[in-house]
């Protein structure tokens, strides 16, 4: 379905260097088994591809409220929408639910996940995640997806992931899908990500691939600043109950901050960039968490 992967234009371009610079230190392991829990990535609005799963991706135990609002180009007009998402934490499972409400090309929904991420022993854990929705035609009827995950070398900071999912959309499409990824933890403050998603659409058997690149700095109860571009095609995207665009390239760019103000609150600031050959979005989300 909607695989979106990064937008370059120059303002675009000027906030990756920005950003770069201000995140040339290192995230890393504190010791053999356990890493400092970056930021959290956001769900895509869009749904557009599983959200990687890192280790330290997940910030465990706490609960996030906030709004986004997004631009379009082309006279698609404006999305917007608000979410509640919460994690928590009990032995070997870290529990995830979120429920996000959204308006996009003219019609609302809200959709709802839950999922557990479940550690096996010290090399191996998996995730798996099922999310469904009331209305919006653009969210997925019914999701899946599902993750393994291996940490490998001394200070088991280089992570490689496998995972599939599949999607019904609330037309006639399905999708399936297949990421391979890996995660690098350097001694300093960042962690370096990369991925691919593969993707077939039914009906037409229509193949697409995206793949992207991020960039985390910061450290837990201080800050985090991530990073996230890329590029590739999408094999369809609804903008009407019965409309379709299909078999395009697409580019998108994302920064995340997240930015401790206390001992256990403060916010979340996404800004994000679309392109396509049909049109161009650009906006972002703001919101306030608070760990447990």
């Amino acid at each position: 379905m909607k695989t979106n992967y990064l937008g370059f234009s120059p303002k675009i371009g000027l906030l990756a260097l920005a950003s770069l610079a201000l995140a040339l230190a290192a995230h890393g392991q504190e010791n053999t088994a356990e890493v400092d829990p970056p930021q959290a990535s956001l769900q895509d609005t869009q749904t557009a591809a599983p959200v990687e799963p890192a280790p330290g991706k997940i910030l465990n135990n706490f609960l996030e409220s906030g709004s986004s609002y997004e631009t379009l180009s082309n006279g698609f007009g404006y999305w917007a929408g608000g979410y509640v998402r919460a994690v928590a934490s009990q032995g070997k499972n870290t529990w995830n639910a979120e429920i996000n409400g959204q308006r996009e090309f003219g019609d609302a929904g809200v959709y709802g996940a839950a999922g557990d991420t479940y550690t096996f022993n010290s090399d191996w854990y998996g995730a798996l995640t099922l999310g469904s929705s009331v209305g919006g035609f653009f969210w997925p009827r019914l999701r899946v997806d599902s993750f393994l995950n291996r940490k490998w070398a001394a200070r088991k900071q280089f992570i490689t992931t496998l995972g599939v999912g599949y999607d019904v959309a609330k037309d006639v499409h399905r999708d399936h899908t297949a990421f391979i990824g890996t995660a690098y933890y350097f001694d300093g403050p960042w962690i370096v990500e990369d991925g691919v998603h593969f993707n077939v659409s039914n009906p037409g058997t229509a193949f697409s691939a995206s793949g992207f690149v991020a960039v985390t700095q910061g450290r837990n109860k201080q800050h985090y600043l991530t990073l996230n571009v890329g590029f590739g095609q999408e094999a369809y995207q609804l903008i009407g109950p019965t409309t379709v665009l299909s078999r395009f390239p697409s580019q998108t760019a994302s920064v995340t901050w997240r930015q401790w103000l206390g001992k256990n609150w403060g916010f979340n600031f996404v800004t994000d960039f679309y392109h396509s050959p049909f049109y161009r979005r650009g906006g972002g989300s703001f919101g306030f968490f608070r760990d447990f």
